[in-house]
């Protein structure tokens, strides 16, 4: 027994070709054998047919084609309704024009033609619009929306970047620990995440998602828009939320994307999971397409694992060792170095040994970064030094003080 889906249906296909059978077999008949009667059968058909065809077009007309062609078709309307017997007679000699001879049969052949092939060409064009062109062109016009608010939102990006301290790729999260970033740098990089045509996309991208209809381009833009405004939401735990939803979501969709699981693991360092962020870094170092400023990123992190203070180390050193001229990596180690001293769980025969070493160490380091990035010295004394900070024990180290523009101390006030 044949399925369903094979049997045969009548449909406009269907339709179309009959009448054109029809008319191929019918203009032969109506010529009787006169190929001048034959040609001008043809193109009165054809004549008619197009001018119905146009006429239905324009009743047809949809959505955005409204404001174009509705002056049009109201002049139409209004040309048809004021026509008159004066009119009629015009169009009788127009139509006198194709008939091959004198008489009545031959005009009757002649407006027979006219009006059934306008009729045609109207409903033709008039249901082909209704039942096909104007849903796929309401499809089309929908991904044309989409795409011009994805490449408006794409632009921004890359402007963003453009204009992004590049010290923000080196582990800081908040814009506002970079001294270099003045207030006007910072509100003009937010000015670029919150502008309305970035606020239009998230809209159009969160009611894409709600029909399930996301492709890559939705996603990845909207991953990226979401993530970079976490610089300056630092403390917006939903912001931070729905950046990891979009940034998770293509990630299922291409889950080997190198960049967006580097975003996905500074994310969930945001919500302070210091052991998670350094774990999906971890086993993104050991892809071979990886970058090595994940090394650089891991050192970041597990500078907050008390446990893997020495991991950081290492990771820090292995991304110096191919980019030995970038000061930013020089503050995790210092930053490492502080905290072993300030925070050294052994107490054993060594201590004192190895608190001396670290102090050495983190002071040296300090330095040597501060000589690049002077400016840093502002977030070192007034962040790093705060309780439960890797500096919080040098706040009244002499040497530290001088280090980071900190007025010494007098032994009286020691």
């Amino acid at each position: 027994m044949p399925q369903e889906s094979s049997k045969w249906k009548w449909g406009p296909t269907t339709t179309w070709a009959t009448a054109g059978i029809a008319s191929l077999i019918w203009w032969p008949i109506a010529a009787q054998r006169s190929m001048e009667r034959f040609v001008l059968m043809v193109w009165l058909s054809l004549a008619s047919m197009m001018v119905g065809a146009l006429i239905g077009f324009l009743f047809s007309s949809y959505g955005e084609e409204s404001n174009n062609v509705g002056k049009i078709r109201d002049w139409l309307v209004g040309g048809i309704t004021a026509l008159t017997v004066a009119n009629v007679s015009l169009i009788k000699n127009v139509l006198l024009v194709f008939t091959a001879g004198d008489g009545h049969i031959e005009f009757a052949y002649t407006v027979g033609a006219a009006v059934f092939y306008a009729g045609l060409g109207f409903f033709f064009m008039f249901f082909q619009r209704e039942l096909i062109l104007n849903v796929l062109l309401a499809r089309s016009r929908a991904e044309r929306d989409k795409l011009e608010g994805s490449k408006e939102a794409g632009q921004v990006i890359q402007q963003f970047l453009a204009r992004l301290p590049p010290s923000l790729l080196t582990g800081v999260n908040e814009v506002g620990e970079i001294p270099d970033v003045n207030a006007k740098e910072q509100q003009q990089l937010k000015d670029l995440l919150y502008s309305a045509d970035v606020e239009k996309f998230l809209q159009q991208a969160d009611e894409v998602a709600v029909k399930g209809a996301l492709d890559w381009d939705i996603v990845s833009k909207s991953a990226y828009i979401r993530y970079y405004r976490t610089y300056f939401e630092k403390d917006n735990r939903a912001g931070i939320d729905t950046a990891i939803e979009w940034v998770t979501r293509a990630l299922n969709m291409n889950p080997l994307h190198v960049d967006l699981t580097m975003r996905y693991a500074d994310l969930v360092g945001l919500k302070e999971d210091y052991l998670s962020a350094s774990s999906i870094l971890e086993r993104l170092a050991l892809r071979e397409e990886a970058p090595i400023l994940v090394r650089q990123w891991l050192g970041y992190y597990l500078r907050f694992l008390p446990d893997r203070l020495d991991d950081s180390i290492r990771y820090t050193q292995q991304y110096l060792s191919f980019f030995p001229n970038d000061s930013d990596p020089l503050f995790n180690i210092a930053y490492v170095y502080a905290y072993k001293y300030c925070y050294d769980p052994i107490n054993d025969d060594q201590l004192d040994e190895r608190r001396s070493k670290n102090r050495r160490l983190a002071l040296s380091t300090l330095k040597q970064a501060l000589l690049s990035q002077p400016s840093m010295a502002e977030t070192v004394r007034s962040k790093w030094i705060e309780p439960g900070n890797a500096f919080e024990c040098f706040s009244k180290d002499n040497e530290f003080r001088e280090l980071v523009g900190m007025p010494n101390l007098t032994p009286a006030t020691h």
